[in-house]
């Protein structure tokens, strides 16, 4: 199975880089670069917030990880 932050990243690079490609790579071939650049940069933000997990797990449909609650220790 594909993990959460693969199926994320590949959500936010394929359609991004595919307008830019049609719409700069044969006219404006710097200006593509140039998305494909903020794209890259753009990945490595959302995938240091954990937001790539969060796309990916929406995507794939899993349920978010709960983590338990502590109880509260008493005296």
């Amino acid at each position: 199975m594909i993990s959460p932050i693969v199926t994320g990243a590949l959500a936010i690079a394929v359609p991004a880089l595919l307008v830019a490609y049609v719409a700069f790579f044969w006219r404006r071939r710097p200006i593509f670069w140039f998305v494909v650049a903020l794209v890259l940069v753009a990945l490595g933000y959302l995938g240091s917030t954990g937001a790539l997990e969060d796309i990916g797990t929406a995507i794939i449909g899993e349920g978010p990880v709960t983590v338990p609650e502590p109880s509260p220790v008493s005296p």
